[in-house]
């Protein structure tokens, strides 16, 4: 299958207004996260873990072809053996109890000050797994309802909070009705209204106003019988593989080398897609081993940090947020404001280099938690 990168490229700016990317790079990605399929079943979904966290797929980055960096140094900070292979993001976390606890520890600190020293970039591309999976029922709406795209990600969003809220029912409902392969259209549109109707409170302008939106636009594709995204797939998955995700970067970063680390699923799937600028087929992406490239290993530390953060981060509330911060170590603060630093450098030099799909809600609550605990 062939795939023109100027269509991606296109939408990328007429939607987002984010310039295309035009420089020579080379780029490393490791992933964290993967649950291979996302389903649902009986009793909620087949792993509870992709709710919790991202799909992360993150690395290293730099101008050019080639660079040099200090691997030894490296290797001493997180402590590897002489006979071990290679470095993982397991040997930075090692027992840590949690995040803050790794936050706390000097390895922690010493691997983060090595990272920004090195003149490396860090980027990732992130997948909320539920968001993904739930906005096809909504981009299903728009048709009857050109009028509120407007209101697109206010929508999206909406959904998904109400979704996280109550997600016992909601996700009871898409199993009951074998999304995204709903056949009965109408009752399926029917009982997500009725659950709206339960519990939504028109009178908050978020999510109240929005959920009222998506009630009545449902009413009407259940009236129609019609879903047009969530119909005709396959029963109960909500995600099939992930592949098309190391595409996109490929596409995104078209002047630019990608070196992603051994997939052999992802590898056999992305044997049947080319990437073609006019009539000229890109070849700008490989795939290798792990244990030959540092910064393919590089890459498993960078996107197993980003995942937990993003999970611990998801995990507390503003309020005792607060609280955390006025009682952060001197070495906790320093490990957030390194990682702040790291992403506001990769976002200032693209912002395509921070990819995150997800609510807008979600993005900038996360931004503004790390900004709090790394300012503290």
């Amino acid at each position: 299958m062939n795939i023109d990168i100027n269509d991606t490229i296109n939408t990328i700016k007429d939607i987002n207004g984010i310039e295309p990317f035009m420089e020579k790079w080379t780029f490393y990605y490791d992933e964290s996260g993967n649950c291979r399929k996302f389903a649902l079943t009986e009793k909620g979904v087949n792993a509870e873990d992709a709710i919790a966290g991202d799909f992360v797929l993150a690395g290293v980055a730099y101008k050019g072809e080639q660079y040099s960096i200090d691997a030894e140094s490296l290797f001493k900070i997180i402590g590897i053996g002489k006979n071990q292979k290679e470095i993982k993001f397991k040997h930075l976390y090692k027992r840590s109890s949690s995040y803050l606890s790794f936050m706390n520890e000097q390895r922690t600190l010493k691997f983060l000050e090595w990272l920004e020293n090195s003149g490396l970039y860090i980027h990732y591309s992130t997948l909320n797994n539920l968001f993904y999976a739930l906005v096809d029922i909504i981009d299903s709406l728009w048709g009857d309802f050109p009028q509120c795209f407007i209101y697109m990600w206010e929508i999206k969003s909406a959904f998904y909070d109400f979704t996280i809220v109550h997600k016992e029912e909601i996700i009871a409902l898409l199993y009951k009705y074998q999304y995204p392969n709903v056949t009965d259209c109408k009752n399926f549109c029917f009982d997500i209204c009725d659950l709206i109707s339960m519990y939504n409170n028109e009178d908050d302008y978020y999510p109240g106003f929005f959920m009222e939106m998506i009630r009545q636009m449902l009413k009407s594709a259940g009236k129609r019988e019609e879903l047009i995204f969530a119909q005709r797939n396959n029963a109960y998955v909500l995600i099939e593989e992930y592949y098309l995700f190391y595409l996109e970067r490929a596409e995104i970063f078209n002047k630019s080398k990608h070196y992603f680390d051994e997939e052999p699923l992802v590898q056999e799937e992305l044997k049947n897609f080319h990437l073609m600028d006019g009539e000229k087929e890109i070849k700008n992406f490989e795939f290798i081993k792990s244990d030959d490239s540092v910064y393919i290993q590089l890459s498993d530390v960078v996107s197993g940090l980003l995942r937990k953060l993003f999970m611990f981060l998801d995990s507390i509330s503003m309020d005792n947020l607060h609280i955390v911060s006025r009682t952060e170590s001197e070495n906790q603060v320093k490990c957030f404001r390194i990682i702040w630093k790291l992403l506001s450098k990769s976002d200032e030099k693209s912002a395509l280099f921070l990819k995150n799909v997800n609510t807008p809600n979600n993005i900038n609550e996360r931004m503004e938690k790390l900004r709090i605990l790394a300012h503290s």
